[in-house]
């Protein structure tokens, strides 16, 4: 276990094996490696969590806005297979990649000191974790979206599109 005081922005990331779904594990410096030089974002997430169905669909604004070219986007799944699947198909909708973290075991979600979620990890190319925050909130969201465009000079895209009512903060 990583001690608490360990766990905070400039830390190294645990290293941990995610599911993949139907295929072998990979840790978090293969995910790394398969990043390409891209910061990596775990977005760790529970299907039942009302926070998640919340956050979801701007998670995947992020990955249509940055993803492959400012970061990649993983979505962890604390629940089974099957459940997870459904609820990126059907509900999410989610084109970034799906790995899994369930119960009872929760891995890579104590690595990742997850007490909440959803929970968002960004971690550099070099394995530094960059930035930690659970719940939503359209203030954080946006700002990673403004940190992930200025880092390549990439064209600001809003993460939360303007006119968007949704509520400014929720805890997971």
């Amino acid at each position: 276990m990583v001690s608490p005081a360990a766990f905070a922005p400039g830390a190294p990331a645990p290293s941990v094996a995610f599911a993949r779904p139907g295929g072998r594990p990979v840790t978090t410096e293969g995910l790394l490696a398969e990043a390409n030089g891209l910061p990596l974002l775990l977005a760790f997430f529970k299907t039942s969590c009302p926070t998640c169905r919340l956050a979801w669909p701007y998670v995947q604004r992020l990955h249509e806005a940055y993803g492959g070219t400012g970061v990649r986007v993983v979505g962890v799944s604390q629940n089974a297979e099957n459940e997870s699947k459904i609820f990126f198909e059907e509900f999410g909708k989610a084109t970034f990649d799906l790995f899994l973290d369930p119960e009872p075991l929760f891995a890579a979600s104590n690595a990742f000191q997850v007490e909440s979620v959803p929970h968002l990890a960004l971690v550099s190319p070099a394995g530094v974790l960059d930035e930690i925050f659970s719940g939503w909130s359209k203030a954080k969201m946006e700002a990673l979206g403004s940190r992930l465009a200025g880092a390549r000079n990439l064209a600001r895209v809003p993460i939360v599109p303007p006119g968007d009512l949704v509520r400014d903060f929720q805890s997971g």
